[in-house]
């Protein structure tokens, strides 16, 4: 499964067509993922260029997969504003017990945010206190 993800998310497509179909076909894949197709995408993810990446995070939202929060957690590293926003909007979704622990234990990721926060523009300054409203750890 992860080469069907893989040849996917390489495909030059618009715009519109990634977020019309293909974004939906590539989180279909990802629900079929095995224990070695994650170990696969883990190992191969920073290998990837930018808009295979941003594609990527896109479809990762299933918020009980603990693999997607390792992935995002990868990405989030990559020097890149539009993918370190795509990643915090990707994290808001798992506002549950598995998403609570991961930044838990990774408190980096509210120090970036911290960070980013008032130099960000509005939309993603948005996303940015949402993200620390549900996450932030008192």
């Amino acid at each position: 499964m992860y080469n069907e993800l893989d040849e996917l998310l390489l495909e030059e497509t618009t715009v519109d067509s990634w977020y019309d179909d293909g974004f939906s076909i590539a989180q279909d894949i990802l629900n079929q993922f095995s224990n070695g197709d994650w170990q696969e995408l883990s190992n191969e993810v920073l290998k990837k260029d930018l808009d295979w990446q941003k594609k990527l995070v896109y479809c990762l939202d299933n918020q009980v997969i603990e693999e997607e929060l390792n992935i995002i957690c990868k990405l989030i590293l990559i020097d890149d504003e539009e993918l370190f926003e795509m990643c915090i909007d990707a994290l808001r979704a798992f506002d549950n017990e598995l998403g609570h622990s991961f930044i838990k234990k990774n408190p980096q990721i509210i120090i970036e945010v911290e960070k980013k926060i008032n130099t960000a523009g509005n939309a993603t300054k948005r996303v940015l206190e949402d993200f620390l409203r549900k996450f932030s750890i008192e």
